[in-house]
């Protein structure tokens, strides 16, 4: 219940803010700061899965309460991931003055001054804020979920006070929203670091001393595989702002961002009911509780086409919401409105198997479906933006096609080992049978 709040006021505070920043810039300087945030997003690459391997094997030793185990994953966890990411940092400030940022962002040149500074100071801080960013893994596998929830709350509701501060100050402009955007996170994260290392988890806090490198394949051996998903699903979701920049116009940018948000709602309510069920259906697995596993991701489906409906209604809804939202109608195409409607059932059904099989470490399947997805996104993008009458929507019409596989098959698979358990199951009772 603490968790629901946490992320029902996490999210409309997102609301408020994509309002209050709408207001306080137009819609191509927002249209470019969330394309700058995407391409910096990209630098989650060099996780190279450590945190989701992190998640596994910790929240086995954590159950065991073996604690010197616990300290030294998160040790080598930290130390890897520090490497990995100070190595990107020294790289990218290297290539950041020979790329041309207003080719990538679709502007005329000279248009934005500072732009490689810009660019600079970003990474700089969502390679700190993916380092920090540890310390939601370690709650996530000690299945504190509503704790790691206050995490995007707070940062939310810094940024407002961020906001409201430099408008008093009279700083309010492009690149100022653009910083405060991406120093909140990792100030609040800090704070969690600082706090949770010196309290409940000083036993595990991380030290140079437990950093144990034949740890290295606990955290990768599985971890490669997330990592593998988890680049391809990045090339399908974040390259979005940038597909729209290049396909469209910068203006669309925040358009299709504004859809997205408001019809995100379901996949938030969804995510919020789904989060604590990863480290259930581990335990659930091991304890051989199949018939409980398949009653609850029959639960979520039901839950899932409830949700499709209040997406549904939210279609109506819209033009009432938007005058009280963003302070005037903002209009949004029929299609892109459908689009997100399908994206986001399918999204919120395969993340029920997605969840039950990460959680039993069976991520083969959807290896193979994300990479399938990931070679047709980009060009089955491009293709139907300019060659059909799809606009805006072609963005998601796309993401549809390369999640369709992995919905399919997952649950096959996921059916498929409930099945073959209950066999084994009944067989080691019933020798003889």
């Amino acid at each position: 219940m603490i968790s629901f709040g946490l992320k029902g006021f996490s999210l409309l505070a997102g609301f408020l803010l994509i309002s209050l920043y709408l207001n306080a810039v137009n819609q191509r300087a927002y249209g470019i700061i969330l394309t700058i945030t995407s391409i910096a997003g990209f630098i989650s690459f060099f996780d190279i899965g450590i945190g989701n391997g992190l998640r596994n094997k910790l929240g086995r030793s954590i159950a065991e309460n073996n604690k010197i185990l616990s300290k030294k994953y998160i040790s080598t966890a930290y130390a890897y991931v520090g490497y990995l990411f100070g190595a990107f940092l020294v790289i990218f400030l290297i290539i950041v003055p020979i790329i041309d940022w207003s080719f990538v962002l679709n502007v005329k040149k000279g248009s934005i001054p500072n732009l490689n500074l810009c660019f600079v100071y970003v990474v700089f801080l969502f390679a700190v804020r993916f380092i920090l960013e540890l310390i939601s893994v370690i709650l996530l596998a000690d299945q504190k979920s509503s704790m790691n929830d206050s995490i995007l709350f707070l940062t939310n509701l810094l940024n407002i006070v961020l906001f409201y501060l430099l408008k008093w100050a009279g700083h309010l402009n492009f690149y100022s929203i653009l910083i405060s955007i991406c120093v909140a996170p990792v100030i609040i994260l800090i704070i969690y670091s600082l706090v949770l290392f010196n309290g409940k988890y000083a036993a595990i806090k991380p030290s140079l001393k437990f950093v144990d490198h034949s740890l290295r394949k606990d955290l990768l051996g599985l971890g490669l595989q997330f990592f593998a998903i988890q680049i391809i699903y990045i090339i399908i979701f974040s390259t979005t702002n940038i597909l729209i920049v290049q396909l469209f116009k910068i203006d669309n940018v925040a358009e299709y961002n504004i859809a997205f948000k408001y019809y995100n709602v379901s996949t938030m309510i969804f995510s919020i009911l789904l989060t604590p069920i990863w480290g259930a259906f581990t335990n659930a697995w091991y304890q051989k509780e199949y018939d409980w596993i398949e009653k609850n991701i029959k639960k979520y489906i039901l839950i899932a086409i409830c949700l499709c409906f209040l997406s549904i209604l939210q279609y109506y809804l819209y033009p009432i919401v938007s005058l009280y939202w963003l302070k005037k109608y903002f209009p949004i195409q029929f299609l892109l409105c459908l689009s997100l409607v399908i994206y986001n059932f399918i999204f919120c059904f395969t993340n029920i198997f997605s969840f039950f099989l990460n959680g039993i470490g069976q991520v083969r399947v959807q290896l193979y479906c994300a990479i399938a997805g990931g070679l047709v996104n980009i060009p089955l993008t491009i293709w139907l933006s300019k060659y059909t009458t799809l606009g805006l929507s072609s963005i998601v019409f796309a993401n549809i096609f390369c999640l369709l596989p992995g919905s399919i098959f997952t649950s096959i698979e996921t059916f498929k080992l409930l099945k073959n358990a209950r066999l084994s199951q009944y067989s080691s009772v019933y020798p003889d049978s």
